[in-house]
């Protein structure tokens, strides 16, 4: 059996779904359509290029091999068989889907297929999913796709039912340990685990919120969320959200770090020592102000926020609805 570490050694976890993977591409069932799903900052488009270097790849026995010409031409972008579609893209409107649809029944240049990477499928309008659909009913034999978004469910069903769909994750610390301690040098190793288990373990997000302060504005704003909830005055609490309207980013990890001092609160209200949050201070004060009861309350209400915002709702709305059921959930 092909170990998934050798066809993908950039890759970090998500083992299992590696290894179906690479198994397929050996046996020669490269789907036409596959889906790669998971949170911002998992790997998704890492994934997705290096499946497209495996596709074009000139060495059929052990693809991607990493030293053919397709191989190098796909990993410095310079492949003419391999095309990405809306990277960076706030919307994907049906011009760009037609546009694609277009030239889907012309012939690969080099390779024995042409594949087309779709980022952030999510992004596109009801029109360029219908337009899209088009194409996965009666796709032409050489034509390959690999779409990425954060969930499946915020894609159409009849596109869901015409794509094979691999789901990643976050990983463990284990995992990422060495490789973020070498990309992140300036950043003491307690800070970085605090933060990777606000970031739910996903890589990227761990980067980029150190990048952009996101992740100093979550470690410090979350216990002064979690303690405001049990105040007499629910203004504090409102006024603390309001600090997040228009950064998603920073509510995903507000929602996450939430997480962690609630369960950790829950623990310690039935006698457990250990902690795992970033704010044992907080979860400690909370397991004194809440019964067990209400907090079960708090986490199951997470869960809800956390669905809310996988199907894409409104900031706005969802800020509206974060400070509502949390605060029901803590005070009734």
């Amino acid at each position: 059996m092909r170990s998934s570490e050798s066809v993908f050694p950039e890759f970090i976890g998500n083992q299992s779904a590696l290894q179906q993977l690479s198994e397929d591409i050996a046996a020669g069932r490269f789907p036409h359509a596959l889906l790669l799903e998971g949170p911002t900052g998992c790997g998704k488009r890492t994934l997705a290029r290096l499946l497209a270097r495996a596709a074009v790849c000139e060495n059929e026995k052990d693809a991607p091999c990493g030293v053919c010409a397709a191989c190098k031409k796909a990993e410095n972008g310079s492949h003419p068989d391999i095309t990405v579609i809306g990277d960076g893209a706030r919307t994907l409107t049906v011009d760009t889907v037609r546009a694609l649809r277009e030239t889907a029944y012309v012939l690969p240049n080099e390779a024995a297929v042409r594949v087309v990477i779709l980022c952030d499928a999510q992004n596109m309008t009801l029109g360029a999913q219908n337009a899209l659909l088009k194409i996965l009913e009666e796709p032409p034999r050489h034509l390959r796709f690999l779409l990425t978004c954060e969930n499946r469910a915020q894609l159409l069903a009849t596109i869901r039912s015409r794509v094979a769909c691999v789901t990643l994750s976050g990983v463990e610390w284990d995992e990422a340990r060495s490789f973020l301690l070498s990309r992140l040098p300036q950043v003491d190793e307690e800070t970085l685990e605090k933060a990777f288990a606000v970031s739910g373990g996903v890589i990227g997000q761990v980067l980029s919120g150190f990048e952009d302060d996101t992740l100093r504005r979550v470690l410090e704003l979350a216990p002064r969320l979690s303690l405001a909830l049990t105040a007499q005055n629910e203004w504090d609490f409102m006024a603390l959200t309001a600090q997040l309207d228009k950064d998603k980013t920073a509510v995903t990890g507000i929602l996450s770090a939430l997480q962690l001092i609630f369960r950790d609160a829950l623990t310690l209200r039935y006698g457990g020592g250990t902690t795992l949050s970033t704010a044992p201070d907080a979860a400690k004060t909370l397991s004194a102000r809440l019964s067990g009861a209400r907090l079960m309350a708090l986490l199951t209400a997470l869960e809800e926020l956390r669905r809310c915002q996988l199907r894409n709702m409104n900031q706005t709305l969802l800020l509206t609805r974060l400070c509502a059921v949390l605060r029901q959930a803590a005070v009734g």
